[in-house]
């Protein structure tokens, strides 16, 4: 069969499933899948698949309507200029957490040493090792499952030799914090709201990284209260958090003793992350 006229076979049969962009996706999954460039596909009129190849598409379709993740189902996600592998044990990286990059590279901040807590995919710190080539980072997260696939990513993108792994409950097995910067993405949905979350995040993303507890606060305040047993002076934490929690997350910080409070947005202009020193 043509690609052209696959195409217009799978927009016709998936226009009832409410995918935002099905034709986005139709070409992304050819792009993965068989390795056809989006021009090949637009520009080529005498492309075609073979049969063994419908059937394999067909398998990832099938998926989709079940409103699986594309991450999910081709066990692959990108995050700024990398490419990660995820899995079921793991959050899948989202356009928004790339905010805590830019803002630490807008802002000049320090990255020698970098201590990254609930680190799922290791998106976070691979990221930041790839501009920072000097830094160092610890990444710790409670999954093995996650600890092993942040491993694999920070082999596959040459950053393992920055890297060290710990799995561990945030800040459980730490004595000291002889870093410059804490990072943290951590689970900050209400556990009443999630069941109203889409399908796509509910189901399939692990619920561990999603759960915030009763108030969406229970990991900031958990990390929070370690850093403030340990002990640590000129350490700069830098959060993600929810579009509604700037205010919440502040004064959790400022009871913490924390100074130089900082919010940024993300790129829908929403507050994004939370910057603090103490």
């Amino acid at each position: 069969m043509r690609v052209s006229h696959y195409v217009k076979h799978k927009l016709k049969s998936l226009k009832h499933y409410g995918l935002e962009n099905p034709l986005r996706e139709i070409r992304y999954i050819l792009k993965e899948k068989l390795n056809l460039s989006y021009e090949e596909q637009i520009f080529n009129k005498d492309l075609v698949i073979s049969v063994h190849e419908i059937l394999e598409l067909e398998k990832i379709f099938e998926e989709r309507k079940k409103k699986k993740p594309l991450s999910k189902i081709l066990n692959k996600s990108y995050f700024r200029d990398i490419i990660l592998s995820v899995n079921e044990h793991t959050f899948s990286p989202r356009i928004d957490t790339e905010v805590l990059i830019d803002i630490l590279i807008e802002q000049k901040i320090n990255c020698k040493n970098i201590l990254e807590l609930g680190t799922g995919t290791g998106a976070l710190s691979i990221s930041l090792l790839k501009h920072y080539k000097t830094a160092k980072s610890i990444v710790t997260d409670i999954s093995k499952e996650a600890i092993y696939i942040a491993k694999k990513n920070a082999i596959f993108n040459n950053t393992v030799h920055q890297m060290q792994f710990i799995c561990c409950d945030w800040l459980s097995c730490f004595e000291n914090l002889n870093f410059d910067i804490i990072i943290s993405n951590p689970p900050y949905v209400k556990r009443s709201e999630i069941k109203f979350l889409d399908d796509e995040v509910k189901n399939y993303d692990p619920l561990i990284s999603l759960d915030g507890g009763n108030d969406g606060l229970v990991s900031y305040r958990k990390i929070l209260d370690s850093i403030k047993k340990i002990g640590k002076k000129n350490l700069i934490v830098l959060f993600e958090i929810g579009f509604d929690q700037a205010k919440q997350v502040t004064n959790i910080m400022k009871e913490h003793n924390f100074k130089k409070i900082q919010i940024f947005n993300d790129y829908c202009n929403l507050p994004r992350c939370i910057l603090g020193k103490v």
